[in-house]
C-alpha cells in the first residue's frame, strides 16, 4: 500500500461508523491455505511451494510490506513451470500465526530461515523480494550468505530512501495512521468498504480462490495491525540492509516500475517523474553492488501491477528465470 492511497484514505476511514451497518464484509469463514503451515517453534507459518521437486535453486518470494502469499499468484504461477518456487506469509499476516517478537528485518529473516529449515526447502535460494521485500533479502543475503545465489528486487525498497525524499517522514507518519485507522475499520466490519481503493482492476482478473483469500484477510484487523508494525521498524530494516555493500558476482537484477500515464495532472505528474527519477537511481546503486548486476525498467508497470497484473508479472518472471539460469551455471552458492 502507497503511502498516496493511505493519506486518501483516512479521512474516509474516520466516517466509517456511520455507514458500517450495511458492511458485508467480515462474515465469511476462512478459507483453506494455499500450501500448508510448519511449525517453527511455538509459531506456526503458511509456506506454499511449487514448481518441480528437486529443481534448483528455489525461489524464494519476499512480500512487500503487509503483503501476502497471495498477492504474487503471477509471478508463482510463472516461475513454478520452470524450477521450485515458494512463497510465505510473515508472522500476522495471512494463514501464519502472529508473533510476540517484534517486526524488523532481525526477527523476520530468522524466522524465514527457520521456516526454510523446518520445511525441509534446501538452498541454493534466489531471492526475490518486492518493496520492502528487498530490504528483507539484503538482510537475508548478509546474515545467511552461503545460502543465496542469486537475487531480484522488485520496484524494491531502498536503504537510502528516507534521506532521499524530502517529504518522506510526512508520507510515512500518513502510512502509520492509515494502518490504524484501517485496523479499527476491520474491527467494525467495514473494511470491505474500501475495497476499490484497496486494490485496482487487476484484483478482479485473479483466479476466484486468490481473490477469495485476499478479500478475507483485507478484512482482518490483524493485516493492518501486523503492516503498522512492519513499519514502525522500517528504519532498523534499512539500517541493517546498508550494512550489505557488496553482492559479490551473485546474478542481480533490480527491476524498477516505471509507469507515468495515470498521472494527468501537470502537477503530479511532476512529482511522480521526479519520484521515479530518484528510485531509479537507487535501484542503479542496487544493481551496482554486484558484478553481474543490471536495472532492468519496466515503463508500463506500477508498483502493484508490477506483479498484480498477468503481462506485467509475465516480465518480472522473465528476469527472475534469467537469474536462475545464471545461479544454475554459476554452480554451488558462495
Amino acid at each position: 500500500m502507497s503511502f498516496e492511497v493511505a493519506g486518501r484514505l483516512i479521512a474516509r476511514v474516520a466516517t466509517l461508523g456511520a455507514v458500517c451497518a450495511v458492511a458485508l464484509s467480515g462474515c465469511s469463514s476462512e478459507p483453506p491455505p494455499l500450501g500448508r503451515k510448519v511449525d517453527i517453534g511455538g509459531v506456526e507459518l503458511h509456506l506454499y511451494c511449487t514448481g518441480p521437486q528437486g529443481a534448483q535453486p528455489t525461489v524464494i518470494i519476499e512480500a512487500g510490506l503487509g503483503g501476502m502469499a497471495a498477492f504474487y499468484h503471477w509471478v508463482q504461477a510463472g516461475v513454478s513451470q520452470r524450477t521450485r518456487v515458494c512463497s510465505y506469509d510473515r508472522a500476522g499476516l495471512g494463514w501464519s500465526d502472529s508473533s510476540s517478537e517484534p517486526r524488523d528485518a532481525e526477527h523476520m529473516v530468522h524466522e524465514l530461515h527457520a521456516l526454510l529449515e523446518a520445511a525441509h526447502v534446501a538452498p541454493p535460494y534466489v531471492m526475490a523480494g518486492h518493496s520492502l521485500g528487498g530490504l528483507l533479502i539484503l538482510a537475508y543475503t548478509r546474515r545467511y550468505p552461503d545460502e543465496v545465489s542469486g537475487l531480484a528486487f522488485l520496484d524494491s525498497s531502498h536503504p537510502q530512501q528516507k534521506a532521499s525524499f524530502p517529504n518522506y517522514e510526512r508520507d510515512e507518519r500518513r502510512g502509520k495512521y492509515f494502518y490504524s485507522a484501517m485496523k479499527v475499520a476491520a474491527h467494525l466490519g467495514g473494511a470491505g468498504l474500501f475495497r476499490s481503493q484497496l486494490a485496482g482492476d487487476w484484483f478482479e482478473r485473479l483466479p476466484a480462490q486468490v481473490q477469495v483469500s485476499l478479500d478475507y484477510f483485507l478484512d482482518d484487523p490483524r493485516t493492518y495491525a501486523t503492516s503498522r508494525a512492519e513499519l514502525d521498524h522500517f528504519d532498523a530494516d534499512a539500517s541493517e540492509a546498508a550494512l550489505v555493500d557488496s553482492l559479490g558476482d551473485r546474478p542481480v537484477v533490480v527491476i524498477t516500475a516505471g509507469e507515468l500515464r495515470k498521472h494527468s495532472n501537470p502537477e503530479e505528474l511532476a512529482r511522480a517523474q521526479e519520484h521515479l527519477r530518484v528510485f531509479s537511481a537507487l535501484h542503479a546503486k542496487l544493481a551496482a553492488l554486484s558484478t553481474r548486476g543490471r536495472h532492468v525498467t519496466l515503463p508500463e508497470a506500477g508498483h502493484i501491477s508490477l506483479i498484480g497484473e498477468k503481462r506485467h508479472a509475465d516480465e518480472v518472471v522473465g528476469n527472475i528465470l534469467q537469474i536462475v539460469q545464471e545461479s544454475r551455471a554459476a554452480g554451488e552458492p558462495r
